[in-house]
């Protein structure tokens, strides 16, 4: 009975834990769950209800609440205090396996909208779940697009002044279409049985026109819009445009606007490079890139270094326009006409992120740097992203809402400890992206080809000459390129610059084939036996590069052997059969290796030439 009563105070706690997390706060309940163990008759039972002074009464008429003597009875909701105290007494009782309050529950928010269910984007980023927690109250986003027009499913949403920067006035109507569509997937009125569901409907829009009719705008006007926005109580600015070209009248706008508080998001950019546009690319500036319906990179996104975090910003096909992100906007050839329309780009991606920012901010984590942190901590991280596609990962409005909650009451140090553990977690055991930005790197496998290749060397030494074998400079280079490469190359970046040379320099030749393909696949040409092979051939002959061929082929068994067993991802053109892939990286593992102990047989049968691993006399 100590054990069951124990047990049911700890899932009493863990519950209350978990419904503070979820960011309710202080769950209400009015009566307390009191189980009696199964043997109180209704006379022990009455005794403890006279002796606490408490209304005890059946929790319902089934067979169950007989069986498992379960009791209710009434408390004070606004004196939790002694309710808690009176618990811990009551579940101190022999009589008694626990007490706890009864919690009420509710369904996770849906909201009614009618073409909510066309909207495959908010799915994909846990709105549901996130929507119980925080729906953006009091927090003003700027949308400093082509203007706002406030059309019927905005109706309902909470505007702000804001100003047109084009036209020079107060007036900052939408004629373009773009601002109305980003305006509303930050902010639509949502619950109102039309149209479609916005992420932070409860937030405030500032529309701030800085782009024409043709959705372009200059330098000038763009960067007073992000000061006026910074000026006039907005917290987010949402920046849905962008250049290819830098400016300091650009990057001090930024700076004033983070200095004031305001987190700042803009779109990655759309011609599918490997070089983020401006102002995404700032410091302070958070990079969205777009990822299409199947969770994958959008074909038009751009990535690379300063991308922060992708969000769904649509993939539409001729065939299936719905893949795309649908809010209602204006018609563009009749500005007065609303309609609802599927967008898609990386200025459809960004007020994915700036409406989970306002539900962050909602929650009370402000500072700008904070609220980046969580929604980088909370993404879904993605595996092998060696072109930095996804910045942090895929955005999670669920998991950004939870640790924000639990950021304002944590312990730091414990909290640290957490991230670490879950970073370790979602990118393997050690990670050079903990220090660069880039693609995740498994470090652990690598070293263990090192090693594996150093076994197979000393392996060897012990087979054909003990005392005569010794390192060189040529063997030791190709044991690394053969086995891991340069690998921590591989997630350095630089910005402004491609990331396609570290991505060569770091890879090891059986990665070759791959060094720009986002999967891990070996391509059959690079992890065989055929380039060492015919390398053997080649410099056989040669007083010192033979031993580097050798090298070679002994980190390439190396390399084959544990792809083949432990570290198996795949053999592009081999489709899905593991064990054919498997099969062929372990054979020519086999190959490499005997290909390396008759190499070096060979050269140690020349002992005038051998300068490799032969010793001198």
């Amino acid at each position: 009975m100590k054990f069951g009563r124990w047990l049911g105070l700890c899932c009493a706690c863990l519950m209350a834990l978990l419904l503070t997390a979820c960011g309710k706060g202080s769950t209400p309940y009015d009566s307390i769950v009191v189980n009696f163990v199964n043997t109180a008759t209704p006379s022990q039972i009455s005794a403890i209800a006279k002796e606490y002074d408490v209304s005890l009464r059946p929790s319902s008429a089934s067979s169950f609440a007989r069986q498992e003597a379960i009791y209710l009875f009434d408390v004070d909701a606004n004196h939790q205090g002694s309710t808690r105290r009176l618990m811990k007494r009551l579940t101190d009782e022999a009589l008694i396996e626990y007490a706890h309050p009864n919690y009420q529950f509710q369904a996770a928010f849906v909201p009614n909208d009618r073409l909510y269910p066309q909207q495959w984007n908010l799915k994909a980023i846990n709105m549901p779940e996130a929507w119980d927690i925080s729906q953006g109250e009091g927090i003003t986003v700027a949308v400093v697009d082509t203007g706002v027009t406030r059309v019927s499913d905005l109706a309902q949403t909470e505007f702000v002044k804001g100003y047109d920067f084009v036209d020079d006035d107060e007036n900052p109507e939408d004629l373009q279409g773009h601002g109305t569509h980003v305006a509303g997937t930050i902010a639509q009125s949502t619950n109102n049985a039309f149209g479609v569901a916005g992420i932070a409907f409860k937030a405030k829009i500032m529309p701030v026109r800085v782009l024409d009719a043709n959705g372009f705008g200059s330098l000038s006007d763009v960067v007073e819009g992000i000061r006026y926005a910074a000026d006039h109580g907005a917290t987010i600015i949402n920046l849905s445009l962008g250049s290819r070209a830098s400016a300091q009248l650009m990057q001090e706008a930024v700076t004033y606007a983070h200095n004031k508080g305001v987190t700042i998001i803009a779109a990655a950019g759309n011609e599918n490079s490997n070089q983020v546009s401006y102002p995404a690319r700032y410091e302070h500036v958070i990079a969205v890139s777009a990822t299409g319906p199947n969770g994958e990179k959008a074909p038009y996104s751009n990535y690379g270094v300063g991308v922060d975090i992708s969000a769904p910003g649509g993939a539409k096909t001729q065939d299936h326009p719905e893949y795309g992100i649908l809010q209602q906007t204006i018609n563009r050839r009749n500005p007065n006409e609303a309609l609802f329309a599927y967008f898609q780009g990386t200025s459809m991606a960004t007020p994915h992120v700036a409406g989970v920012a306002a539900l962050i901010q909602a929650q009370g984590v402000k500072d700008p740097d904070k609220v980046e942190e969580v929604l980088k901590m909370s993404a879904t991280p993605v595996r092998d992203d060696k072109q930095n596609f996804y910045g942090a990962g895929r955005l999670d409005a669920a998991k950004a809402l939870a640790r924000a909650t639990g950021q304002q009451e944590e312990n730091p140090l414990v909290l640290w400890f957490k991230d670490f553990l879950q970073y370790l977690n979602n990118n393997g055991y050690l990670n050079p992206r903990f220090w660069f930005d880039g693609g995740p790197i498994a470090l652990v496998p690598k070293l263990l080809m090192v090693v594996g290749g150093y076994i197979i060397m000393v392996l060897i030494r012990w087979w054909l000459a003990p005392k005569r074998l010794i390192q060189s400079v040529p063997l030791v280079a190709g044991i690394l390129l053969g086995s891991a490469g340069l690998f921590p190359l591989q997630g350095l970046a630089i910005v402004g610059a491609p990331r396609w040379p570290f991505q060569l320099a770091g890879s090891s030749l059986p990665e070759l084939g791959t060094a720009f393909a986002q999967s891990n696949a070996l391509n059959p040409l690079f992890a065989s036996v055929l380039i060492p092979g015919l390398l053997m051939l080649l410099l056989l002959g040669h007083r010192r590069w033979r031993w580097g061929v050798i090298g070679l082929c002994i980190g390439m068994a190396s390399h084959l052997l544990l792809s083949g067993s432990l570290f198996y991802e795949g053999v592009v053109w081999f489709g899905s059969s593991a064990w054919l892939g498997r099969s062929f990286l372990l054979l020519n593992g086999v190959l490499c290796l005997g290909l390396a102990y008759l190499g070096a047989q060979a050269s140690l049968e020349q002992p005038s030439t051998a300068t490799g691993l032969a010793l001198r006399k």
